[in-house]
C-alpha cells in the first residue's frame, strides 16, 4: 500500500466520521426515536446511502475497475445459518446500544460517553470470539497426543 492510498484512505475515513456525525447518525436520541419508529430520518437515511451505493457499484461496474484495488470483483455467497446468528446479533447489539460499530467510533472521538461504552463491548466481544474460536481449534481429548515417527532414514548404496 503506498502512501498516497494510506493518506487518502485517512482523508475519506475522516471525512466520512465528519458528515455521520454531521447528519445526526451520531446522537443516541436521534438512533433512538428512530428504533421507536417514532422518526423515519434514520430510515430515510440509510435509503439515501443505498440509492448512492447502488448508482455507485453500477458505474464500477460499467467501468470494471476500482481506482486501488484494481479489478472489480464482487463476492457472491450463499446465506449460511452464522450469517442469520451474526445478523441477529448485530441487530440486538444495535437497538440496545442505538449505535452500529463504525457509529460507536465517531461517537467516540466527539465526546460521546454511550459511543465510548459500546466500542469496549465491541471491543470485549471480538476477543471473546477469538478466544472461542482458539478454544475450538484445541484437541477435545486431554490425553497427551503420542509423537509421531521419524521416518526411517534412507539407505545409502
Amino acid at each position: 500500500m503506498t502512501r498516497g492510498v494510506r493518506w487518502s484512505a485517512l482523508g475519506i475515513g475522516a471525512a466520512f466520521g465528519f458528515l455521520l456525525t454531521a447528519s445526526g447518525l451520531g446522537d443516541y436520541d436521534t438512533i433512538h426515536d428512530g428504533l421507536l419508529l417514532t422518526d423515519p430520518y434514520i430510515f430515510l437515511m440509510m435509503g439515501s446511502a443505498m440509492a448512492v451505493a447502488f448508482a455507485g457499484l453500477a458505474v464500477l461496474r460499467r467501468v470494471g475497475r476500482t481506482r486501488y484495488a484494481g479489478r472489480l470483483a464482487l463476492p457472491h455467497a450463499r446465506i449460511e445459518r452464522r450469517h442469520v446468528y451474526g445478523g441477529a446479533v448485530f441487530g440486538v447489539g444495535f437497538g440496545l446500544g442505538a449505535t452500529c460499530p463504525g457509529m460507536t467510533v465517531a461517537m467516540t472521538t466527539t465526546g460521546g460517553l454511550l459511543g465510548l461504552v459500546v466500542l469496549v463491548g465491541l471491543l470485549a466481544g471480538l476477543w471473546l470470539r477469538g478466544w472461542v474460536e482458539r478454544r475450538q481449534r484445541r484437541p477435545l481429548s486431554t490425553e497427551p497426543t503420542p509423537p509421531v515417527a521419524a521416518p526411517a532414514p534412507a539407505v545409502r548404496p
